[in-house]
């Protein structure tokens, strides 16, 4: 099916024309790249069932992390007979490395804060999020803290040791946009 798939410098000019739906999972629209401002969360899985939900009014502009599964919604919305749909190009990869406004939602503790990035890693690495945990619980726990009630220190080691290991494989390509929040989360928390 085709639809329309816009840059997000444009987007940002016409933000105005849109309804922004946002197609990531939960963690990932309170996570480190953060939201774009007033976009509607309806994760892919649960497109088709939430489509009565979705506003009308406007085009909708679907948005992911690197726009393949917001392309993907908008081909389950065509497909559905909702007929203007736009993509995000880049996604919020690409709307973060424009430096355009972002919403961010700070984790609430530390503790919060080590949930977010065993996430994130699960994520990029494509690992199941219980193996991540295990393996950063015992990073984590080593120099003494907990994943319970991590320490500052013990956070702040556990992120460079993540970056290092990231940067000698294959990086995603927002490790740097990422690992930025998570450090600026920790310096507030």
């Amino acid at each position: 099916m085709a639809f329309e798939e816009i840059s997000v410098e444009e987007a940002q000019r016409r933000r105005d024309e849109f309804h922004a739906i946002d197609v990531r999972a939960d963690y990932e629209f309170r996570g480190p790249l953060g939201r774009v401002r007033h976009a509607l969360l309806v994760p892919l899985p649960e497109l088709e069932a939430r489509v009565g939900e979705l506003p009308r009014d406007r085009p909708l502009l679907l948005i992911c992390r690197s726009g393949v599964r917001s392309s993907k919604a908008c081909e389950k919305l065509a497909a559905l007979g909702i007929g203007s749909v736009v993509n995000l190009a880049g996604g919020m990869i690409a709307w973060n490395i424009a430096r355009l406004p972002v919403e961010h939602v700070q984790p609430a503790s530390l503790a919060a804060l080590f949930d977010q990035i065993v996430r994130w890693v699960a994520q990029v690495s494509a690992q199941p999020p219980d193996a991540v945990r295990e393996t950063l619980r015992d990073q984590l726990e080593a120099p003494g803290a907990s994943a319970a009630d991590p320490t500052r220190a013990a956070l702040a080691r556990l992120l460079d040791s993540v970056e290092s290991s990231l940067a000698q494989k294959s990086a995603p390509p927002d490790l740097e946009l990422s690992m930025a929040s998570f450090r600026r989360w920790l310096a507030v928390l």
